[in-house]
């Protein structure tokens, strides 16, 4: 049975990422001419130079969460308690699906982030995927529908407020990505030692026939 997509949910809530400001010098010179027809040609300002060159170097990028940690944002706190990125690549011709990670968090939510769930208090997994139409045919595939059942015995549907939305249909060759967010309503994030994900067979947009079978994958944590 076909699923579609319901509603476009608000972008993710839960992406971690750091920005890094490098502000800029400005170096005043006041040389007259009479200076300027002195200097020799070629001359260079190596202590300029060398003060250019250090104020160009890059920012290093901050370092990513491991289990244990504890990010703070307007969004609230989020524990890191479990984590995943060593998935192997999945196909369902021709679709091909890339799960990058799966992590179990444990979180207060704030802000607008908790106006979204009934309780600030929010156990839930996150999964990171890239959907890649390897034809040049419509294909549809809903992998923002699929259903995750925890081996604590809890069975979720990825919430739609706080998941991305990732369109289902796939005009030709192009690919998407996104994160859907599993609350957990029964379980503990950091209880859960395996997840199942089951996404249904993607289909010809036009014709509605199915051209792979379901996707299950099971995954350690």
């Amino acid at each position: 049975m076909k699923k579609f997509a319901l509603s476009i949910s608000l972008a993710s809530v839960f992406v971690l990422a750091g920005c890094l400001e490098i502000g800029e010098e400005s170096l005043d010179s006041d040389v007259t001419e009479e200076e300027v027809e002195e200097e020799a040609p070629g001359d260079v300002d190596v202590e300029n130079e060398e003060e250019d060159e250090e104020t160009e170097e890059p920012a290093e990028p901050e370092g990513v969460p491991e289990v244990g940690d504890t990010v703070t944002n307007e969004n609230g706190e989020h524990t890191l308690v479990s984590l995943n990125e060593d998935i192997e690549a999945l196909e369902s011709s021709p679709i091909s699906l890339e799960i990058e990670k799966v992590n179990g968090v444990s979180a207060m939510l704030e802000g607008m982030a908790a106006d979204m769930v009934d309780d600030p208090d929010v156990e839930y997994i996150q999964v990171d995927m890239v959907v890649e139409n390897t034809s040049d045919d419509d294909v549809t595939f809903y992998a923002s529908q699929a259903t995750l059942i925890t081996d604590t015995g809890e069975q979720s549907e990825a919430d739609m407020l706080l998941s991305d939305h990732i369109d289902g249909d796939y005009f030709g060759n192009v690919t998407k990505s996104g994160t859907s967010i599993f609350v957990l309503n029964n379980s503990m994030a950091e209880e859960m030692t395996s997840v199942q994900i089951r996404f249904s067979a993607p289909y010809n947009t036009e014709s509605w026939d199915d051209l792979g079978e379901d996707i299950r994958v099971d995954i350690d944590l």
